[in-house]
């Protein structure tokens, strides 16, 4: 039984461990996507129920883009993604392409390996210059260094003026045919393929985006004569806040455990010293009844202030501020017509066509798709193993000193795993201090919590 009780124990903090600690590290890979804007953007992608016949067709073209991108105020990038066969001396390739504009570097975080970045000076001369992946440079030209050398795109010649790393982590796997294997300068991709339009508009959100965003960008659409109807528009930040929120839910969750049980330990202590200290004082000589009680008033009194100093600081650690949109607030407390409403939107909407997506925008698909996913395993799984786990230890009597033991090997057991997890994902290591003390603290906490009895505290004279 105990052997039970431990597993069950181990199994549960792993459990709750794993829904938020991957959960932070997932969402911390995905804001380190975003390049050096992060989440302060605005999206505009080409929604589904737009394109009509060939993809590509629904969208902006080049120069209706550059109209928008100068009567923005902030900064502002674009992509048109297509497809076109590569050639390098004997060898040939059809390769995922992208045409980008403006200051597309800032919105995401390709990582040149060597040489440099299209620039704008670039763009708007339409030199005919191409960054390229590692893995199509070695498939075009082995091991040489190809800095400098020169491809053919329908028979256009282009130079290669740097590459990028493929990286081998959890952000590239999820995101897999999104990322293209060369770009190009958009103004020189729209004389290869004059029919593409852009998938994919990136604009830098003003401070008050979560209130005015939609409409600025609404505004600025119809300045420029610009349709509105054909882009989807995403408010970066909300969507950070919405994801953000869900590896910190059971975190919540212990914190409030922890002040109810905290507050039940203090009271009943209290209670307990009153009882005994009115019983004394009813038998016998109140200046006596003080001398003989006052190791147990002093020893009563540490335990009091330092189970409410434990309960404040894990309070501290696991509470955070929920983030509800607006929109999301029903004008009732009680109206179900609302939610009904609001469920039925989100099965009948239409996701982004993946070949207009940059990495970044999937991965927020992704994480919107298996975060809640993952963080339902620690609240719904892991906490009531682990809480059921600490009740059979109750019950058989194991000693605070030999549960405190257990739980330090399982703690140990579980930050080495999860490291040791996230490093070989490619996930970021530093995960919030909070995080882990909110966890691993509850978990001391429900450890040395005793089951309240009858003569709990009180001494029969």
């Amino acid at each position: 039984m105990m052997r039970l009780a431990t597993f069950l124990v181990a199994i549960g903090m792993f459990l709750m461990c794993f829904s938020s600690v991957f959960s932070e590290a997932a969402v911390m890979a995905w804001q380190q996507s975003g390049g050096t804007i992060g989440s302060e953007r605005i999206n505009l992608q080409v929604q589904a129920s737009s394109v009509s016949g060939q993809i590509g067709i629904a969208g902006y073209t080049d120069q209706e883009v550059n109209k928008l991108i100068e009567s923005w105020n902030g900064k502002a990038a674009y992509s048109i993604k297509g497809s076109f066969p590569l050639k390098a001396d004997n060898r040939q390739k059809e390769v995922n392409t992208a045409g980008i504009g403006g200051d597309y570097s800032d919105f995401t975080s390709i990582l040149l390996d060597r040489g440099s970045m299209i620039s704008k000076a670039s763009i708007e001369r339409r030199d005919q210059v191409v960054v390229i992946s590692d893995s199509l440079a070695d498939y075009l030209f082995g091991s040489a260094d190809v800095l400098g050398k020169e491809l053919f795109i329908r028979d256009k010649k282009f130079r290669i003026i740097g590459i990028y790393r493929s990286e081998n982590n959890l952000m590239e796997w999820m995101t897999k045919g999104v990322r293209p294997e060369a770009l190009l300068p958009s103004t020189v991709f729209a004389d290869l393929s004059p029919e593409s339009r852009v998938g994919t508009i990136l604009l830098e959100a003003s401070g008050d985006a979560l209130l005015n965003g939609e409409a600025e960008v609404h505004k600025a659409l119809m300045d420029n004569n610009l349709s509105v109807e054909t882009y989807k528009i995403r408010i970066g930040e909300k969507s950070l806040r919405l994801i953000q929120q869900l590896p910190r839910l059971l975190p919540a969750l212990t914190g409030i455990l922890t002040l109810v049980l905290g507050l039940m330990w203090m009271r009943r202590i209290a209670g307990g010293t009153y009882s005994r200290m009115k019983l004394a004082l009813q038998i016998g000589d109140s200046n006596e009844v003080m001398k003989r009680e006052r190791f147990y008033m002093l020893k009563q009194m540490l335990s009091f202030f330092a189970i409410g100093v434990s309960t404040a600081v894990l309070v501290l650690l696991a509470r955070f501020s929920f983030f509800i949109p607006a929109e999301y607030i029903p004008g009732r407390w009680i109206d179900l017509s609302f939610f009904k409403t609001k469920l039925f939107q989100h099965w009948q909407e239409q996701p982004a066509l993946f070949g207009h997506m940059l990495p970044y925008q999937l991965m927020e698909d992704r994480l919107n798709s298996y975060i809640p996913v993952v963080a339902a395993i620690g609240l719904l799984l892991g906490l009531p193993l682990f809480l059921l786990g600490i009740r059979e230890w109750r019950i058989i009597a194991l000693p605070t000193s030999d549960r405190f033991i257990r739980l330090f090997y399982c703690i140990a057991a579980c930050y080495l795993v999860l490291g040791l997890a996230l490093l070989l994902l490619g996930l970021p290591q530093l995960i919030s201090p909070g995080l882990w003390g909110s966890l691993f603290g509850f978990s001391l906490f429900m450890a040395a919590y005793r089951q309240p009895n009858r003569k709990d505290d009180y001494v029969e004279y």
